[in-house]
Formats: structure tokens, C-alpha cells, sequence
């Protein structure tokens, strides 16, 4: 451990503590291009003037102008002239919501007061915020982190590879999706397979408010949604396929959970598990390029999550390792957890656990 002051790695740390309060100060930013929509304004009118975007948004001027400085700054938009233009490449994350990398939706509102006192709360009393405690705006963000690509490659790529999976929802199979969230992924299976019934559940009466209003707009009539926890798959029975994606981690009680899926299951029925591409400890994970995202989400929301009830287990963002899934499922008497990884999804592992 070093112990003396390095003037160069200081003036090194000094500009990354900015950094980071520029992230902070950057996502507000993006937010609000995202929920006045001023970026789909520009990606409408390329090469805009302030005065142009403003008359096209019907918004002042002297804000819009000073906006368009800020992404310009951050490299989001092209300047030249005084007109302004979004790079390709924020038109496909910011403004395509459809596009496998698309992120526009994870810059909700930001990190509220009560939030941070809740958290500084939480280091007193051992016990953290449920998703559902940080209201709906969160459940929107949630789901768009991963919406995109769920859209896009869940049933082509991920699906398809459990062996005769695609046959059998095909014909009409039971799919129920634990920890369904805003019901993206359960979304996009019903409509993929209408001749199966597909049934989401989840904690949040803020996710299942959302997910159903996802559902009527699409009119899937094979799809519903129920407020839910893991205890609650006793209610159902004979389910061909078991979907858990990215939910573990944040359990106070994976354990249980484990043993709750295993109950449902019908003959041949697979639970696909889908989390965090964790390496182990600290030093292993910082392969990972957004390594203090992942611990700073822990922080806020997945361990919070996972401390919300006396004793959690308190896993977190980076705690459900190979070794750890594995004692998990043994533990609940499965027979088989087969891992895979795949190149459309980088931030993932996979897990086909079969009784």
C-alpha cells in the first residue's frame, strides 16, 4: 500500500472526482433532452439552428441553445456553424428505443435526496431500499437497461438455444417470467409464441402497473401479469420454461427462491437464469470496463435490494458467481445447471438449471 503523496497521480484523482460529478451533472442533462424530447427534435431536423430546434419543440430558445452546448461538449451532437446534429451513434442509444444498444431510457429522473437519506439510513440500520420503495420512475429505468437487446435476440439467440425450447413454445407451452419487471421480456415471448400462455410476476406494484399497460397496448391476450414473490409460484404448476433474468442478486433470500423455482417446474421443464457476468472478488472484476457502475448500483439498488429484509443474503450487483449459483441450485436439488455466455449479450451469464 503506498503511503506517500504522488503530486501527479493527485492531479490525476482531482480531475477524476470531476469526472464523476460530471457523470452526475451529464445524466440530468440527458434526461431532460429525453423527456422534452429534444433529442428525437434533433434527430428530426439535422443540422438545426437553437432557433430551429426551439420552434420545432415550441421551447425557449436561451435553454434549448445552452442544452445543445452541453451534449455538443459531451460529444453526443456534431457542431458546425451554429447547427447542430446528433452523431449516428447517439441517434441509435438516444433516440431509437428499438436498437439493441439503445440506453436513452435508463436516464430517468435523478437520484433523489430522499433516496441518498434513505441509503446513509441503511448503513445505520443494516436495511436497504426494495426496487419498489424507489418508485416508478426506477422500474422504467430497470427495464430499459436491458430492453433493447431483449427485443432484439431473446428469442432468436438466447431462447433458441435450450435445446427444442423453440419447438415447444411454438406448439404452446407455460412460461412464467419471476421478477418480470416492466414485462419487457415477457412482452416480447408472447408475442413470439402466441400459442403459449405466458405469465409475469413480480414484487413491484410499480413494475406490474407498467407491465400491464406494456401488455394492453400490445394486445397479447396470451400474456398476464400478477403481483408476486418466488414463494409465490406455488400458485402455478407444469411450467415448460422458468425465466429469472437478472433478479437473483438483488434476493434477500436466494435460497429460498431457488428451492420455490424448483417446485413449479413440469416434467422436462428448464428454469433459465440470466445475471451479472461476475468474476469473483474485487481484483477479478475489474476486467469489467463500467466497474464502478456495478458497484455503485449495488450500492443504491441491487444490495439494497438484497439487505431489505433482516439478515438478506446481501449478494449484490457482482456477488452471484458460478460457485455461488451452483451451491445454491444443488442445494435445492436440481440435477443439471449448464452456464453459457453469448456475444450479443456481454453483460451476462446464462444458466439452463434442469431438475
Amino acid at each position: 500500500m503506498r503511503t506517500e503523496l504522488d503530486m501527479e497521480l493527485l492531479g490525476q484523482t482531482v480531475q477524476d472526482l470531476y469526472r464523476f460529478k460530471q457523470g452526475e451533472v451529464m445524466s440530468a442533462v440527458v434526461h431532460l433532452g429525453m423527456r422534452l424530447e429534444l433529442f428525437d427534435a434533433l434527430a428530426d431536423n439535422d443540422g438545426a439552428t437553437s432557433e430551429a430546434l426551439a420552434e420545432a419543440t415550441g421551447l425557449h430558445e436561451r435553454w434549448v441553445r445552452e442544452w445543445l452546448h452541453a451534449v455538443a461538449a459531451a460529444d453526443l451532437a456534431q457542431h458546425e456553424d451554429g447547427a447542430f446534429a446528433l452523431t449516428p451513434e447517439a441517434k441509435a442509444t438516444l433516440t431509437q428505443p428499438d436498437h439493441p444498444a439503445a440506453v436513452g431510457g435508463v436516464f430517468g429522473p435523478p437520484i433523489t435526496h430522499r433516496e441518498i437519506d434513505r441509503t446513509a439510513e441503511a448503513f445505520q440500520t443494516g436495511i436497504g431500499m426494495t426496487w419498489d420503495e424507489h418508485g416508478a420512475h426506477t422500474c422504467h429505468f430497470q427495464a430499459a437497461m436491458g430492453a433493447g437487446g431483449q427485443k432484439t435476440w431473446l428469442v432468436p439467440v438466447i431462447l433458441d438455444s435450450i435445446e427444442g425450447m423453440t419447438d415447444r413454445l411454438t406448439a404452446g407451452a407455460t412460461v412464467v417470467d419471476i421478477g418480470c419487471g416492466a414485462g419487457v421480456a415477457a412482452s416480447v415471448i408472447a408475442a413470439a409464441y402466441p400459442a403459449s400462455t405466458v405469465i409475469g410476476m413480480d414484487p413491484s406494484g410499480h413494475a406490474i402497473v407498467s407491465a400491464q399497460a406494456r401488455a394492453d397496448d400490445a394486445g397479447l391476450t396470451n400474456l398476464e401479469f400478477r403481483q408476486g414473490v418466488f414463494d409465490d409460484l406455488a400458485q402455478v404448476d407444469g411450467v415448460d420454461l422458468l425465466l429469472t433474468l437478472d433478479v437473483i442478486h438483488d434476493l434477500p433470500r436466494p435460497g429460498d427462491a431457488v428451492r420455490s423455482a424448483r417446485t413449479c417446474l413440469a416434467d422436462n421443464g428448464v428454469w433459465f437464469v440470466a445475471d451479472i457476468k461476475t468474476r469473483g472478488g474485487l481484483e477479478d472484476n475489474r476486467v469489467i470496463p463500467v466497474l464502478p457502475l456495478m458497484y455503485g448500483m449495488s450500492l443504491l439498488y441491487c444490495m439494497s435490494s438484497a439487505m431489505s429484509e433482516p439478515d438478506g443474503a446481501g449478494l449484490g450487483t457482482l456477488g452471484l458467481t458460478e460457485s455461488v449459483f451452483g451451491e445454491l441450485t444443488a442445494a435445492a436439488g436440481f440435477g443439471s445447471v449448464d452456464s453459457r455466455e453469448f456475444d450479443v449479450d456481454p453483460l451476462n451469464r446464462y444458466y439452463e438449471v434442469r431438475v
